[in-house]
């Protein structure tokens, strides 16, 4: 009789703790819910302990289920690492890593950016997530993301790549139209747009002081807000990195340059139950790269 391989079930049983159910889990491994629901319960019947509380609405890891569960994340995370390091020591790294990054910034800066990197390994694939709003990286299946932030969430690894600031512009026609502020304290009578996502919805910082501000735009996109702030709809204070070129160009003027604005890092960040793997690291060294090449660099 052949004996049982040990690893048998535990990625699977890690994958249904991160989902939260067998159905999800079912997606993420692009197998039958059958047979994730039978792997699971094969291993807690070669363990010997129940892994999991089943209900109608949610599975969840027992006590036991959650320290098995840190251990199977270690060993993944090492079988994951020994593949990559073996495949990078043969010149042959390959798989998909799966990025997500805040949409202006995905489109601005990362996806342009990937030509270089996909040519240089060609066997690796590449899934970009773009959004607003932080996706949870774990149960996401995320390798890598980007986030815009003072600092970022202690529960992830993070390594600061670049800088980001915000500034106030607007465009000519609007300025010509409504006038150039010289003070903060004129902003609460211009027209303005904010970012609901961030405090500076209603709220913008410039030196020492906090303007309330009542936007007449309120877009939860920095596509859209970029996109009122060159038509000339009113004054917006945004990242930098948003309106770099259009500024160069003159589609957009800074205004209140005098007044310090709100400064973050961009960070790379994965999770601390997850092996920095060798196609993760390299796309970071191509990514910061790339950024102190256009001046995002610290």
């Amino acid at each position: 009789m052949a004996a049982m391989n040990p690893f048998d079930g535990m990625e699977t049983f890690a994958r249904v703790v991160e989902c939260g159910s067998f159905t999800a889990a079912a997606d993420r491994l692009q197998t039958a819910k059958s047979s994730v629901s039978d792997s699971v319960r094969a291993l807690e019947e070669r363990l010997g302990v129940r892994l999991l509380d089943r209900t109608t609405r949610r599975v969840r890891p027992t006590e036991a289920g959650l320290t098995f569960y840190a251990r199977c994340q270690r060993l993944i995370g090492e079988a994951e690492a020994a593949r990559s390091e073996a495949q990078a020591a043969q010149g042959a790294l390959s798989g998909t890593l799966r990025i997500a990054a805040p949409e202006g910034f995905a489109r601005r800066y990362v996806a342009p950016g990937l030509v270089g990197f996909v040519n240089t390994y060609p066997n690796i694939d590449v899934e970009l997530v773009e959004g607003a709003g932080a996706v949870r990286l774990v149960e996401d299946g995320i390798d890598l993301a980007i986030r815009i932030a003072q600092s970022p969430d202690e529960s992830l690894i993070a390594r600061r790549i670049a800088t980001s600031q915000v500034v106030v512009v607007g465009a000519p026609s609007y300025l010509a139209a409504f006038g150039t502020p010289r003070e903060p304290e004129e902003l609460p009578r211009h027209r303005c747009i904010g970012f609901s996502p961030l405090a500076w919805r209603d709220t913008w910082r410039l030196g020492d002081r906090d303007i309330r501000i009542k936007p007449r735009l309120l877009t939860n996109s920095t596509e859209s807000l970029r996109a009122a702030a060159l038509s000339g709809l009113g004054l917006a204070a945004l990242p930098g990195w948003m309106v770099n070129d259009a500024v160069a160009t003159g589609a957009l003027t800074r205004v209140l340059e005098d007044f310090p604005t709100p400064k973050a890092g961009i960070f790379a960040v994965y999770p601390t139950n997850r092996l920095l793997t060798p196609k993760i690291r390299l796309f970071v060294e191509h990514l910061a790269a790339e950024l102190r090449a256009r001046g995002l660099a610290d």
